[in-house]
Protein backbone atom coordinates (compact mmCIF):
# COMPACT_ATOMS: atom_id res chain seq x y z
CA UNK A 1 0.00 0.00 0.00
CA UNK A 2 1.03 3.91 -0.72
CA UNK A 3 2.02 5.50 1.99
CA UNK A 4 1.19 9.60 1.72
CA UNK A 5 4.57 11.07 2.42
CA UNK A 6 4.52 14.36 5.05
CA UNK A 7 6.88 17.02 3.35
CA UNK A 8 8.76 19.78 4.77
CA UNK A 9 6.12 21.98 3.19
CA UNK A 10 2.93 19.85 4.61
CA UNK A 11 3.90 19.78 8.17
CA UNK A 12 5.03 24.09 7.84
CA UNK A 13 0.81 24.23 6.63
CA UNK A 14 -0.42 22.67 9.03
CA UNK A 15 1.99 24.48 11.60
CA UNK A 16 0.87 27.85 10.06
CA UNK A 17 -2.56 26.43 10.32
CA UNK A 18 -1.79 25.63 14.32
CA UNK A 19 -0.50 29.26 14.83
CA UNK A 20 -3.14 30.98 13.05
CA UNK A 21 -5.42 29.33 15.69
CA UNK A 22 -3.26 29.47 18.56
CA UNK A 23 -2.99 33.23 18.35
CA UNK A 24 -6.69 33.85 17.26
CA UNK A 25 -5.48 35.56 13.75
CA UNK A 26 -8.64 36.30 12.62
CA UNK A 27 -10.15 36.46 8.83
CA UNK A 28 -8.53 39.19 7.06
CA UNK A 29 -5.57 39.23 9.49
CA UNK A 30 -2.12 40.25 7.68
CA UNK A 31 0.28 37.08 8.48
CA UNK A 32 3.78 37.66 9.21
CA UNK A 33 5.99 37.85 6.11
CA UNK A 34 7.71 35.30 4.97
CA UNK A 35 11.16 36.24 6.16
CA UNK A 36 9.65 36.13 9.23
CA UNK A 37 7.57 32.77 8.86
CA UNK A 38 11.09 31.84 8.02
CA UNK A 39 12.90 32.62 10.81
CA UNK A 40 10.14 31.43 13.00
CA UNK A 41 10.42 27.99 12.04
CA UNK A 42 14.11 27.85 11.03
CA UNK A 43 14.20 27.25 7.45
CA UNK A 44 14.54 28.70 3.96
CA UNK A 45 11.92 31.06 2.56
CA UNK A 46 11.47 28.90 -0.46
CA UNK A 47 9.82 26.22 1.89
CA UNK A 48 8.38 28.39 3.33
CA UNK A 49 6.63 29.97 0.44
CA UNK A 50 5.61 26.31 -0.33
CA UNK A 51 3.58 25.68 2.32
CA UNK A 52 2.35 29.26 2.07
CA UNK A 53 0.90 27.90 -1.46
CA UNK A 54 -0.13 24.97 -0.06
CA UNK A 55 -2.57 27.37 2.33
CA UNK A 56 -3.39 28.90 -0.64
CA UNK A 57 -5.10 25.87 -2.67
CA UNK A 58 -7.10 25.14 0.01
CA UNK A 59 -8.57 28.28 0.81
CA UNK A 60 -6.79 28.80 4.25
CA UNK A 61 -5.51 32.40 3.55
CA UNK A 62 -5.42 34.39 0.50
CA UNK A 63 -2.43 36.91 -1.18
CA UNK A 64 -2.90 40.65 -2.02
CA UNK A 65 0.02 41.21 -4.44
CA UNK A 66 2.75 43.77 -2.72
CA UNK A 67 0.93 43.38 0.55
CA UNK A 68 1.75 39.50 2.09
CA UNK A 69 -0.61 37.05 2.66
CA UNK A 70 -4.01 37.03 4.80
CA UNK A 71 -6.33 34.75 6.68
CA UNK A 72 -9.11 33.95 4.22
CA UNK A 73 -12.47 35.22 4.87
CA UNK A 74 -15.09 33.56 6.58
CA UNK A 75 -17.54 31.78 4.24
CA UNK A 76 -21.48 31.42 4.39
CA UNK A 77 -21.88 27.56 5.45
CA UNK A 78 -25.10 26.15 3.31
CA UNK A 79 -26.04 22.78 4.56
CA UNK A 80 -27.37 20.38 2.11
CA UNK A 81 -30.75 19.76 4.10
CA UNK A 82 -31.43 23.04 5.06
CA UNK A 83 -33.62 24.73 2.06
CA UNK A 84 -34.20 27.70 3.79
CA UNK A 85 -31.75 30.45 1.95
CA UNK A 86 -31.73 32.82 3.97
CA UNK A 87 -27.90 33.92 4.00
CA UNK A 88 -25.99 35.44 6.59
CA UNK A 89 -22.92 37.36 6.76
CA UNK A 90 -19.93 35.07 8.67
CA UNK A 91 -18.78 38.15 10.33
CA UNK A 92 -21.59 39.09 12.00
CA UNK A 93 -24.35 36.45 11.62
CA UNK A 94 -27.02 38.90 10.48
CA UNK A 95 -28.81 38.44 7.01
CA UNK A 96 -26.89 39.61 4.31
CA UNK A 97 -28.35 42.69 2.31
CA UNK A 98 -31.01 41.94 -0.11
CA UNK A 99 -31.33 44.15 -3.29
CA UNK A 100 -34.31 43.17 -5.27
CA UNK A 101 -33.34 42.98 -8.75
CA UNK A 102 -36.51 42.14 -10.78
CA UNK A 103 -40.32 41.18 -10.20
CA UNK A 104 -42.17 40.14 -13.14
CA UNK A 105 -44.72 37.72 -14.58
CA UNK A 106 -44.04 35.52 -17.66
CA UNK A 107 -44.85 32.55 -19.72
CA UNK A 108 -42.20 29.88 -19.28
CA UNK A 109 -40.66 29.02 -22.62
CA UNK A 110 -39.37 26.03 -24.23
CA UNK A 111 -35.83 26.00 -21.75
CA UNK A 112 -37.73 27.16 -18.82
CA UNK A 113 -40.14 24.73 -19.07
CA UNK A 114 -37.79 22.07 -19.53
CA UNK A 115 -36.15 22.95 -16.47
CA UNK A 116 -39.07 23.10 -14.37
CA UNK A 117 -40.69 20.29 -15.85
CA UNK A 118 -43.80 21.90 -16.42
CA UNK A 119 -45.48 22.50 -19.94
CA UNK A 120 -44.61 25.44 -22.12
CA UNK A 121 -46.60 28.66 -21.63
CA UNK A 122 -47.48 28.03 -17.79
CA UNK A 123 -47.66 31.46 -15.91
CA UNK A 124 -44.66 31.94 -14.04
CA UNK A 125 -43.32 34.64 -11.42
CA UNK A 126 -40.01 35.88 -11.42
CA UNK A 127 -37.97 36.87 -8.63
CA UNK A 128 -34.16 38.11 -8.90
CA UNK A 129 -32.52 39.40 -5.79
CA UNK A 130 -28.88 40.22 -5.25
CA UNK A 131 -27.48 39.41 -1.89
CA UNK A 132 -24.57 41.64 -0.21
CA UNK A 133 -22.03 41.52 2.39
CA UNK A 134 -20.70 44.66 3.76
CA UNK A 135 -21.91 46.08 0.47
CA UNK A 136 -19.78 43.35 -1.66
CA UNK A 137 -22.49 41.53 -4.40
CA UNK A 138 -21.74 37.69 -3.69
CA UNK A 139 -24.83 35.87 -5.08
CA UNK A 140 -27.53 36.23 -7.55
CA UNK A 141 -30.98 34.34 -7.04
CA UNK A 142 -33.20 33.74 -9.86
CA UNK A 143 -36.55 31.78 -8.19
CA UNK A 144 -39.66 30.92 -10.69
CA UNK A 145 -42.60 30.62 -9.14
CA UNK A 146 -45.92 28.95 -10.71
CA UNK A 147 -48.57 31.69 -10.29
CA UNK A 148 -51.38 28.83 -9.78
CA UNK A 149 -49.63 28.29 -6.78
CA UNK A 150 -48.97 32.05 -6.09
CA UNK A 151 -52.10 33.99 -7.21
CA UNK A 152 -52.39 37.23 -6.84
CA UNK A 153 -48.58 37.59 -5.61
CA UNK A 154 -47.13 41.31 -5.64
CA UNK A 155 -43.74 42.10 -5.93
CA UNK A 156 -43.79 43.78 -1.75
CA UNK A 157 -45.07 40.15 -0.61
CA UNK A 158 -42.68 38.70 -3.32
CA UNK A 159 -39.64 40.76 -1.04
CA UNK A 160 -40.97 40.17 2.21
CA UNK A 161 -39.54 36.89 2.75
CA UNK A 162 -36.70 34.26 1.13
CA UNK A 163 -38.38 31.45 -2.43
CA UNK A 164 -37.98 28.94 0.26
CA UNK A 165 -40.26 30.63 2.88
CA UNK A 166 -42.98 31.58 0.57
CA UNK A 167 -42.74 28.09 -0.94
CA UNK A 168 -42.79 27.43 3.40
CA UNK A 169 -45.79 29.96 3.62
CA UNK A 170 -48.19 27.98 1.25
CA UNK A 171 -47.39 24.14 1.71
CA UNK A 172 -44.47 22.82 3.95
CA UNK A 173 -41.42 21.65 1.62
CA UNK A 174 -40.70 18.20 1.88
CA UNK A 175 -38.47 17.60 -1.17
CA UNK A 176 -35.65 19.49 -3.08
CA UNK A 177 -33.82 18.14 -6.19
CA UNK A 178 -30.42 20.04 -5.87
CA UNK A 179 -27.40 20.24 -8.18
CA UNK A 180 -23.70 22.26 -7.34
CA UNK A 181 -21.60 23.06 -10.41
CA UNK A 182 -18.71 25.13 -11.53
CA UNK A 183 -19.26 27.88 -14.30
CA UNK A 184 -18.01 30.98 -15.64
CA UNK A 185 -19.77 34.41 -15.48
CA UNK A 186 -21.58 36.10 -18.28
CA UNK A 187 -21.78 39.59 -18.89
CA UNK A 188 -24.82 40.27 -16.66
CA UNK A 189 -23.06 38.32 -14.08
CA UNK A 190 -20.04 39.70 -14.29
CA UNK A 191 -21.71 43.48 -13.88
CA UNK A 192 -23.58 42.33 -10.80
CA UNK A 193 -20.87 40.85 -8.75
CA UNK A 194 -18.36 43.20 -10.32
CA UNK A 195 -16.29 40.26 -11.97
CA UNK A 196 -14.11 40.41 -14.92
CA UNK A 197 -16.19 37.65 -17.75
CA UNK A 198 -15.44 34.37 -17.63
CA UNK A 199 -14.56 34.41 -14.09
CA UNK A 200 -15.48 30.89 -12.32
CA UNK A 201 -18.84 31.02 -10.03
CA UNK A 202 -20.64 28.19 -8.10
CA UNK A 203 -23.93 27.52 -9.25
CA UNK A 204 -26.81 25.96 -7.29
CA UNK A 205 -29.99 24.92 -8.62
CA UNK A 206 -32.96 23.16 -7.58
CA UNK A 207 -36.58 22.52 -7.61
CA UNK A 208 -38.65 22.79 -4.36
CA UNK A 209 -41.57 20.74 -3.84
CA UNK A 210 -44.15 20.87 -1.41
CA UNK A 211 -46.22 18.04 0.89
CA UNK A 212 -48.39 16.41 -2.37
CA UNK A 213 -45.54 16.29 -4.74
CA UNK A 214 -46.68 19.84 -6.78
CA UNK A 215 -43.62 22.23 -7.67
CA UNK A 216 -43.30 24.88 -5.91
CA UNK A 217 -39.89 26.81 -6.75
CA UNK A 218 -37.43 26.58 -8.98
CA UNK A 219 -34.41 28.30 -8.09
CA UNK A 220 -30.55 29.15 -9.47
CA UNK A 221 -28.01 30.91 -7.63
CA UNK A 222 -24.98 32.28 -8.80
CA UNK A 223 -21.88 32.14 -5.57
CA UNK A 224 -18.80 33.68 -5.82
CA UNK A 225 -16.39 30.73 -4.63
CA UNK A 226 -14.47 32.31 -1.91
CA UNK A 227 -17.80 33.18 0.12
CA UNK A 228 -19.62 30.26 0.06
CA UNK A 229 -19.34 26.13 1.48
CA UNK A 230 -21.35 23.46 1.14
CA UNK A 231 -21.82 20.72 3.59
CA UNK A 232 -23.34 17.48 3.82
CA UNK A 233 -25.04 17.37 7.29
CA UNK A 234 -27.79 20.04 8.92
CA UNK A 235 -26.41 22.88 10.98
CA UNK A 236 -26.79 22.15 14.61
Amino acid sequence: MKKNLLTMDILLSKEIKCMIQEQRFQPGDKLPSERQLAERFGVQRLTIRSALNLLLQDQTIVAKPRSGYYVAPGRILQSSRDFSMNYCSPKTGEPLECRLLAFRKLKADLALSGKMLLPEDTVIYKISRLYCDEETPICINHSYLPEYVYPGLTRTVAFSASPADLAASQSPITKVNQKITLIYANEEESQLLSLAPGSPLMKHKGLMYDSTGQLAVFFESFMLLDHFAFIREALL
